[in-house]
């Protein structure tokens, strides 16, 4: 098989490694096995220390692969993925989830940035970038696959051992590391490691995503739309579901669900470029988180689906449509890392919202939270969204 070849192959291996990942059994039972032994405060601190150490690796590990390559250091956090939730699940005091947690977190870090260039660099080589929208989508809706599947069994599996869920999906992930160890890593931009180049590679990559006006404003609408959007799909989603009065097995039936609904939706979406073009994107996304978080406070066990389904739209939305302008303004060689300072940036407001929230939960409940998040989306994110739709889109 020659290279070119292999780099096609690489296209069915994404789409095996995106489903295998997506098995994320810990769904609707993470909160219930946390507060065995915790509360919402020394959760809240425990996520806050994950993404805080996630966001002061993200910058050295998305230079080391674009210098030592994107699948060694993709498999290898996979690897410390999958060991970590392994070790939690047999946590039973806050230090030992504090150890779980700080593997997860090299996993996450070695993962972001590398794994997205990856794909990216695939289709590139193959001169075939045009498509990277659609594999997206096609690639999100088999990680969503595996999101309902491990979201439907999730809550039965609990029942038969609490730890059963931790350990299936650190399974899953070390059962992925196989598959991306088949890759063909693209030569694009590939340089030798040395301590000047990176150095140099992680200050200019940084730089990347804030060289021009229109990414400044990119940059600061994507931190916000990531922000919000994954501090609830991390962390606030299924605490909300849990307040409203919903048990593990009907959390099962409700987020697998939304994410086969919201799935759809991506996918249909995804399809009909024209449809969705960039003012509807930077519009649409402030428009309906507001609509999606401002009711919190006042929601009910009827309504939280609709709600729900409407952050996890955007939640996809933004892999398979942000993602996409983004990967287009940044220079090969120094995409895995410009990649990684937005995450890095999209940490950064995880650690600070949910920080901030614990107190609020024990107290008052997640609800609230929704509300503050939906007056962040409407006030700051919303006036972002305008400004960029006005903007004409640079060209290189």
């Amino acid at each position: 098989m020659n290279y070119t070849a292999r780099l096609k192959r690489n296209i069915k291996l994404f789409y095996i490694v995106d489903f295998l990942i997506g098995l994320d059994f810990v769904i609707p039972v993470w909160v219930a096995f946390h507060l065995r032994v915790l509360d919402y405060s020394q959760i809240a601190i425990l996520t806050a220390f994950l993404y805080g150490l996630t966001m002061i690796l993200e910058l050295p590990t998305g230079a080391l692969a674009d210098m030592l390559g994107r699948k060694w250091t993709t498999a290898l956090g996979w690897i410390f993925q999958g060991l970590g939730y392994a070790f939690i699940a047999f946590a039973n005091s806050f230090t030992a989830f504090g150890i779980g947690y700080f593997i997860v977190a090299i996993g996450i870090a070695l993962v972001s940035g590398a794994s997205v260039a990856m794909v990216y660099d695939t289709f590139k080589e193959l001169k075939r970038e045009n498509e990277y929208s659609k594999f997206v989508a096609k690639s999100s809706t088999l990680f969503r696959i595996g999101l309902i599947v491990g979201t439907f069994t999730g809550g039965y599996l609990y029942q038969l051992h609490l730890s059963l869920p931790y350990l299936l999906m650190g399974l899953a992930y070390l059962v992925a590391v196989g598959f991306i160890l088949l890759q063909q890593e693209p030569k694009i931009d590939t340089e030798k490691f040395t301590l000047t180049n990176y150095l140099r590679q992680t200050r200019d990559g940084f730089k990347e995503v804030f060289k021009t006006q229109y990414l400044k404003k990119l940059t600061l609408f994507y931190t916000l739309a990531g922000g919000i959007t994954w501090a609830c799909a991390i962390y606030f989603n299924q605490p909300f579901a849990k307040d409203l009065g919903f048990g593990e097995i009907e959390q099962s039936w409700l987020f697998g669900g939304i994410y086969l609904t919201s799935t759809s939706i991506i996918y249909l979406l995804s399809r009909n470029d024209k449809f969705l073009d960039r003012n509807k994107i930077y519009l649409g996304f402030p428009i309906i988180l507001s609509l999606a978080l401002l009711p919190g406070i006042i929601a009910s066990k009827l309504v939280a689906p609709v709600l729900l389904l409407g952050i996890l739209v955007c939640t996809s939305g933004r892999f398979a449509f942000l993602d996409r302008y983004a990967n287009l303004e940044y220079e090969s060689k120094y995409r895995a890392t410009a990649v990684s300072a937005l995450n890095m940036l999209v940490s950064l407001f995880v650690i600070i919202a949910v920080g901030l929230s614990g107190k609020l939960q024990d107290l008052y409940g997640t609800p609230l939270v929704f509300t503050l998040l939906g007056i962040v989306a409407l006030f700051a994110m919303l006036p972002v969204g305008i400004n960029l739709a006005r903007h004409k889109l640079p060209t290189k």
